[in-house]
């Protein structure tokens, strides 16, 4: 079973923990996604700010295993809006933002259910997508996203980030049994 609950303060070091090893696994793949810039811009303390901001929030969430943290994800219904526009109804979506799951516990479904909570919180904020921005070049995610039930929206280029591949889905029925003992915490 997977149990969920919203990130604390205590757990900021857990979560960048699990970044850091993202960040080292797509290197060693190749991938230029979540990697240190040449001039520096996307330096640790940068990555900090921004999981101590979504773990004020509570916006974070983590996932366990046996009270093993396996995974996180972010869920808020902040559109970047050079991404999203108008157009788009953002206001009409909930938007996930670092969604990790870590390499030894990959394989378990931990990032479907991830997805799930956060068509769960859709549901809840009575939204009617889950959107999301992926790294453009980072095929294997564009097509670990389709799998999942995310239609490309539309890819944007932009020469200052590597971010751009927009995906999206309608929030389904729930399609796992989620038991809400809280609204800090959830079981799967």
């Amino acid at each position: 079973m997977i149990r969920m609950r919203r990130a604390g303060r205590e757990d900021i070091d857990v979560v960048l923990a699990m970044h850091a090893e993202a960040s080292e696994w797509l290197s060693s793949k190749g991938k230029d996604q979540w990697q240190p810039d040449a001039v520096g811009k996307k330096t640790k303390d940068r990555v900090r700010k921004s999981i101590e901001k979504t773990v004020t929030d509570k916006t974070c969430w983590l996932a366990y295993i046996n009270n093993e943290v396996v995974g996180t994800i972010t869920v808020d219904s902040s559109a970047d809006p050079e991404f999203w526009v108008e157009a788009d109804d953002p206001a009409d979506a909930v938007y996930v933002h670092r969604m990790i799951v870590r390499r030894e516990d990959s394989g378990q479904r931990i990032g479907k259910v991830l997805l799930a909570l956060a068509d769960q919180l859709a549901r809840n904020a009575g939204r009617h997508w889950v959107r999301l921005d992926a790294w453009s070049t980072n095929e294997q995610l564009h097509k670990y996203y389709e799998r999942m039930g995310f239609g490309n929206f539309r890819t944007l280029r932009c020469s200052h980030r590597g971010s751009g591949a927009l995906f999206q889905r309608a929030v389904p029925e729930l399609a796992l049994n989620a038991t809400f003992r809280t609204a800090e915490s959830l079981n799967w």
